[in-house]
């Protein structure tokens, strides 16, 4: 309230797409709010908002980028964003404003001198704003300043050289790295049938049921429940499910199973019905790691934290996938920061962050089962980056199966959950 006939906010809509109907539409909505907002604060020799529905020349342009006290910039997404640098640039000469930017625009990226805001959350615009208004010229002067010297030192130039060296970094990257080839299933088959001591390994999310925002959400349905009983009855199977997911879901929902399971991706083991838990674990780390998630699940709404026995994960299905792995890139070096000391892992998988005690993998605890005796026939199936310490440990004969097309540890590939049942339906011999 106390800005009120202080502070006036200057809209430049250029027209475009003007004959599109949702553009249309959207204009419709925007001119009418500007509408209500000058007729409810508006005064005789004040209006709030002052709204261009028109191009404005470079002279134009720069003058309102020169004058303005505060530059506004909210895109819900966008690739970089060059209105922000343009107001710093226009800065130069007389370096008193504050740029107040999206954290959506890759230009925040860099330009971190600016306040940043969630474009979805009006409380932090408003923060911001107030924030800007009252800070202190000596203040605005540095952030401009150190934002300039950005500008001039990351030009095009600098862009184009460093595209081209991480391109090249990525082609060699992926000439090393395997495309695992299509799973053929008679081949497999084949290979089944003609075996006694069979080992299957299998993931849960992402591999036997499709995520879901709510992971409490996929129990195991008929046709799963089906599969596996097949499986575990024949008597030359041993069934595994190695999983992320904490013991008590999954002996809730696999418990009734005769059936090892892997839970927390190693930390508890289940061999022959009994629960043991991986020595030498700690979880002194836990309060200041889960300290640090909250603050991010307040900065991100529809975010959430799953706390296990001995790791913590930050899941973000519900939200916006652009501004989930935006807040993953700001918070890794943090959590770098808070691990390095305590011998902890941060593991990044499909939508979800978790951190957990080092050493403990779905990995290591497959050598449990893989190294019990000589099995003429395994098969691991899973889906994410958690899997492929499976795959590498396993031996080079072994089928092992990424769900999915990125590239992979595993010798072969399917491209869904769907296809994962169906295999594991023909090897059971259900119809």
């Amino acid at each position: 309230p106390e800005w009120l006939r202080k502070v006036i906010l200057v809209m430049v809509v250029v027209p475009s797409r003007d004959t599109v109907d949702h553009y249309r539409a959207l204009k419709h909505e925007v001119e009418q709010l500007v509408s209500r907002l000058n007729g409810k604060f508006g005064t005789f020799d004040w209006v709030p908002v002052q709204y261009i529905y028109h191009a404005v020349s470079f002279n134009e342009l720069i003058t309102l980028y020169r004058e303005a006290d505060v530059a506004l910039i909210t895109p819900l997404r966008d690739g970089m964003n060059l209105v922000a640098k343009e107001y710093v640039a226009a800065k130069a000469h007389k370096p008193r404003g504050v740029l107040v930017l999206s954290e959506m625009a890759g230009a925040a990226n860099e330009l971190t001198e600016a306040l940043s805001i969630n474009p979805h959350d009006r409380h932090s615009i408003a923060k911001a704003l107030h924030e800007a208004l009252t800070m202190q010229e000596k203040e605005q002067e540095w952030r401009l300043r150190t934002m300039q010297t950005k500008l001039k030192n990351y030009d095009v130039r600098h862009w184009a050289k460093v595209f081209i060296q991480e391109q090249k970094k990525l082609m060699q990257s992926n000439h090393k790295r395997n495309q695992a080839r299509r799973l053929h299933l008679p081949s497999l088959q084949s290979a089944y049938h003609q075996s006694s001591q069979r080992l299957i390994i299998l993931d849960y999310d992402g591999t036997l049921v499709d995520f879901d925002p709510d992971p409490q959400a996929v129990a195991p349905d008929q046709e799963l429940l089906d599969i596996l009983e097949q499986l575990v009855a024949d008597a030359h199977n041993k069934v595994v499910i190695n999983s992320g997911r904490d013991r008590t879901t999954l002996e809730k929902w696999l418990g009734h199973f005769p059936i090892d399971m892997a839970a927390e991706h190693g930390v508890w083991m289940k061999q022959n019905g009994k629960w043991t838990q991986n020595p030498n674990l700690s979880k002194v780390w836990m309060p200041e790691v889960k300290s640090m998630l909250e603050d991010l699940v307040k900065r991100t709404p529809g975010s959430f934290i799953e706390e296990k026995d001995y790791s913590l994960a930050w899941h973000y299905r519900q939200i916006d996938k652009a501004l989930g792995e935006k807040r993953v890139r700001e918070f890794r070096d943090v959590l770098v920061y808070l691990t390095h000391n305590q011998d902890l892992q941060v593991l990044e998988g499909n939508k979800v962050v978790e951190i957990k005690n080092a050493g403990v993998n779905k990995g290591n605890a497959t050598l449990a089962w893989s190294q019990q005796q000589a099995w003429d026939f395994i098969l691991a199936i899973g889906d994410d980056l958690t899997d492929e310490d499976i795959f590498r440990n396993l031996p080079a004969e072994a089928y092992t199966v990424k769900v999915g097309l990125a590239p992979t540890a595993a010798r072969f590939s399917l491209p869904g959950v769907a296809e994962v049942r169906s295999t594991l339906r023909r090897l059971a011999g259900i119809a």
